[in-house]
């Protein structure tokens, strides 16, 4: 009975922690580039906060809520944060546990976590 007991203790957790990303969290968000004139530009635009929930994204107060987020993994080993909405995706590349990337080495935007 114990074994059937821990053995549902189990799943339920395993299910239970196969539910999140692990990306949620608030985030310092921060534009950038590799041109020197347009990395000056962006840091005129100032510093913001985002918060990345389980099935949403929050920025200034403002909720926009996915179908599903998820963590692709490409052939490479590269991974990826998947923002899921219908037959959309929107795309963010995963630098470190605790970095997001969107866009390229022209224009790009880098999301810090703040621990």
């Amino acid at each position: 009975m114990k074994v059937v007991k821990y053995w549902v203790l189990a799943v339920c957790v395993g299910l239970l922690s196969a539910c999140n990303h692990g990306f949620e969290g608030e985030y310092k968000v921060k534009p950038g580039s590799s041109i020197e004139v347009l990395n000056e530009l962006s840091a005129l635009v100032g510093v913001k906060n985002m918060i990345v929930g389980r099935d949403y994204l929050e920025s200034e107060g403002e909720r926009t809520y996915f179908d599903k987020i998820f963590v692709r993994k490409s052939n490479n080993g590269q991974r990826y944060l998947v923002f899921k909405k219908g037959e959309q995706e929107e795309v963010w590349k995963i630098i470190d546990d605790n970095t997001l990337q969107q866009g390229n080495d022209l224009i790009n935007v880098t999301l810090q976590k703040i621990k």
